[in-house]
């Protein structure tokens, strides 16, 4: 039986981090009824632009995995490997996307029979059709035009079915030359050119928010439950280059620094900040990846302090329970507001220095709950799926190649 490789630990709180930064996004949409609130466009693009960290989800896995899983399938793929591994991964990401799904369910059903009037923008696709879409990680394979549910388990639908494409590209990219890792460099780039400026401009408006347009000028790769697994593609395969890049010691001479490590991330927070085409902002997130990874005596002790470790550990309860709970306490602002005032009126927008406490309170009580069900749902159900189907006999309290977000 194959050992399954330790992760590497530096990789670990930058999942945590990004995590933090998507949920800075939303609360920043929810509050900003839009945006524009804890950042004013006029002053940064930065916080507008922080979707990109889902990219960053999709590049670290495509390396996670070629590191954990590449020499399970690196001859062939073997039906008992693959279902090692498709159970590895189902246990890892499926029992917590549907505990926020079904918490989501219950929100909005709740809601519904309280009175609470329906949140066009939160609930336009919620129906029992999305609802099984949803259960099969099938809402972002072009099958709706909005969001639905637990909108941030989008990137899980994608990134699942990328899993199940993964054992099948191992063996012809793990063996490319330097020439062909170029082409297929180029290639993912090209995929973002692709998304940014053909697909994503000529995106018709959901029917159900038919106001709701993308903006042509904004230089985007957001795509999410349309062509989101192209997206997703582009992201996983380039990790998976990355990390034939990092087996070899590419340009570890200059990126294994914190120096380094630090310009990379303010080159690419400058792109955000300047709102440039996104493919110029991606094009730092593997170099980000590679510098960590390689890691150095700074960057060792900063990335493994312990705080950051276990922010890393709860990053992917951040991420699919952050939103549930804005539903919750947006749902629960809204019925008080009745209560005072006889009417479901629209939240007035609070200003610059209230939001920020808003999020930063936010933030912790994420953070509280995001402990609560790593340590109540993430690891127990993912221990007993892998020793009851998986054929595992270790039980991990830290999955070693835990990369979603």
């Amino acid at each position: 039986m194959k050992t399954v490789t330790p992760y590497l630990a530096n990789l670990t709180p930058l999942r945590g981090i990004a995590a933090l930064l998507t949920v800075i996004f939303h609360v920043d949409l929810m509050l900003g009824l839009g945006g524009n609130l804890l950042l004013k466009f006029e002053d940064s693009w930065l916080i507008n632009r922080m979707y990109l960290m889902v990219d960053f989800f999709f590049i670290l896995s495509g390396f996670v995995m070629s590191h954990v899983y590449g020499k399970w399938f690196q001859d062939s793929v073997e039906r008992s490997e693959f279902k090692r591994f498709t159970i590895a991964r189902f246990a890892r990401v499926y029992p917590l996307h549907f505990v926020s799904l079904l918490a989501t369910v219950t929100i909005f059903g709740v809601s519904g029979w309280i009175g609470i009037p329906e949140n066009l923008i939160m609930e336009a696709n919620n129906n029992l059709y999305s609802f099984i879409t949803n259960l099969f990680l099938l809402q972002a394979m072009n099958l709706h035009d909005w969001f639905s549910w637990t909108h941030a388990a989008w990137s899980i639908s994608v990134e699942w079915w990328m899993y199940m494409l993964f054992p099948f590209l191992v063996k012809p990219f793990m063996n490319l030359k330097p020439v062909g890792r170029i082409a297929v460099v180029l290639a993912c780039f090209g995929g973002y050119l692709v998304l940014t400026f053909l697909i994503i401009p000529n995106l018709p408006a959901p029917v159900a928010l038919p106001f709701f347009k993308p903006d042509p000028l904004n230089n985007t790769v957001n795509a999410a439950v349309q062509y989101g697994f192209l997206r997703c593609l582009c992201g996983f395969v380039l990790g998976m280059m990355m990390y034939l890049g990092y087996r070899e010691n590419w340009g570890k001479s200059w990126l294994a620094n914190g120096f380094t490590l630090v310009l990379l991330s303010a080159g690419l927070f400058t792109c955000m900040h300047f709102a440039l085409a996104d493919v110029f902002s991606i094009s730092f997130l593997p170099l980000i990846l590679l510098s960590a990874a390689y890691g150095s005596p700074s960057t060792d002790r900063f990335l493994g302090t312990k705080l950051l470790q276990r922010l890393g550990d709860w990053s992917f309860s951040i991420y699919l329970v952050h939103q549930p709970l804005m539903f919750l306490f947006g749902n629960a602002f809204a019925y008080y507001q009745f209560s005072r005032n006889g009417t479901y009126g629209q939240p007035s927008k609070p200003d610059q220095f209230v939001g920020w406490l808003v999020c930063l309170a936010f933030i912790a009580v994420t953070l509280a709950v995001s402990a609560l069900t790593y340590r109540w749902v993430e690891v127990p159900a993912r221990n007993y799926i892998n020793r009851q189907f998986g054929g595992r006999k270790t039980v991990y309290s830290v999955d070693p190649s835990a990369t979603t977000a």
